[in-house]
């Protein structure tokens, strides 16, 4: 599939001007302008400057709105779009997990999988997305379209207990937009064994993990061995037999008595049956967390404790997939999650929210060296949203925009979207 709205990109230097530059990692600065060069960020200042430092180098003059760098959708299930219709009312948890399970043991063909992806990826990107870290549940189906799609990719091999016999534990692919990780999807789903297969993996190459965790109260009365939906509704559904595992308090605690926390680098995503205590814990130890708000309450399993994760580094905002949620829109993902922080952080709201959307969305899947703000030396991965959706908090502007706002998506200097009006001469 060709990439979506990808163009060619002006050979050389190439500056980008704004009237607003949101570097994240430092203030925002008006007037500004992004000197890219063979796919970096090379400089950043007032365009004033630029100009002069940089006589003759070709420049697109975006106008009015914000640079920032581009979003970053962490977490989601391109490869489930087709279940979206499909789905019916349900209760709780277990509820959903029995539709879901149902309808893939149905069956569905390898082409609507193919059109869920292809749609997602174009969903995604007009919604200023420059990277994603995709679960890939089919053999790898979504590989190709996502390594022809123009955008940084993440993609976690998603390892049950049904599937390990047939799962590579040792080779991962890697390439300049493109990286491999394996992702054992859940406590509940992976026996102890799996776990510690996925853990002597990253021993030996030191490539992140990935993991479901603390979703649902259900997946917390698993791990303490009481009674749950997971091992009396959904086990039977799949003839799954109750395996043995240790005890403990919670899944954060199961996880770390797995030897899957300290000392190594895994991506957690969801993150909601997790007290404040234990989130304190996780921030020392500079843990990796992926939000996925509007798929929390879609499901029904509650909120995560957001005012101690607006204190982390690596703190990340997904999707999910269509399976739990009612688009791919990330601008509307963003927007859930400043509510969630507006009563617990106050005016920080908006900063956290734009952070997890980019730079604490690098840190969540380890790329913060390489994208995640705008700085010398990073990746030129950038968006620009026309008129700022006129807020005068930059970063407001950016939480209340929308895909109609997005002028211009780069990813490692290439521009792969742009709406035409923003410069039409290039």
């Amino acid at each position: 599939m060709p990439a979506p709205g990808k163009f060619e990109l002006i050979m050389g230097k190439l500056l980008l001007s704004a009237e607003t530059v949101l570097p994240v990692s430092s203030k925002p600065l008006s007037s500004s302008s992004v000197l890219v060069s063979r796919g970096k960020i090379r400089d950043i200042g007032k365009t004033s400057a630029l100009r002069k430092r940089y006589k003759g180098v070709s420049e697109i003059d975006l106008g009015k709105g914000i640079l920032l760098p581009g979003l970053i959708n962490a977490h989601t299930h391109l490869e489930l779009g087709w279940i979206f219709d499909r789905l019916r009312s349900f209760r709780g948890f277990t509820g959903w997990l029995s539709q879901i399970v149902k309808e893939k043991r149905n069956g569905v063909p390898d082409c609507d999988i193919v059109r869920s992806v292809e749609e997602g990826i174009n969903t995604v990107i007009r919604s200023g997305v420059t990277t994603v870290g995709e679960i890939s549940s089919y053999g790898g189906i979504d590989k190709p379209l996502l390594k022809n799609s123009g955008l940084r990719t993440v993609l976690f091999r998603e390892i049950l207990d049904s599937n390990e016999g047939n799962t590579d534990f040792s080779a991962l692919e890697k390439s300049a937009l493109f990286e491999e990780r394996l992702f054992p999807h859940s406590p509940y789903s992976c026996s102890p064994g799996v776990l510690k297969k996925a853990l002597r993996s990253y021993r030996r190459n030191g490539v992140p993990l990935g993991i479901h965790l603390a979703e649902s109260a259900d997946e917390s009365g698993f791990v303490r061995g009481e009674g749950n939906g997971i091992e009396e509704k959904i086990f039977p559904l799949i003839g799954k037999a109750p395996f043995k595992r240790p005890r403990a308090d919670s899944p954060v605690a199961y996880l770390r008595d797995a030897g899957l926390l300290e000392g190594t680098r895994v991506t957690l995503i969801h993150m909601v049956q997790v007290s404040d205590e234990e989130a304190g814990e996780l921030r020392e130890e500079d843990a990796a967390l992926v939000l996925c708000p509007r798929s929390n309450f879609f499901l029904q399993v509650g909120s995560p404790p957001v005012k101690e994760y607006a204190k982390f580094n690596r703190i990340g905002i997904g999707t999910d997939g269509l399976s739990s949620n009612y688009n791919l829109d990330f601008f509307e993902e963003m927007r859930f999650l400043h509510m969630l922080l507006s009563g617990h952080v106050g005016q920080r709201a908006a900063f956290v929210t734009v952070y997890a959307a980019t730079l604490g969305g690098a840190g969540a899947l380890y790329l913060e060296d390489r994208i995640g703000s705008i700085a010398p030396g990073k990746e030129a991965d950038l968006l620009f949203i026309k008129k700022g959706a006129g807020a005068d908090d930059p970063y407001l502007s950016v939480i209340s925009s929308t895909a109609r706002d997005v002028g211009m998506v780069m990813v490692g200097g290439e521009i792969i979207h742009r709406a035409l009006e923003t410069y039409p001469g290039v």
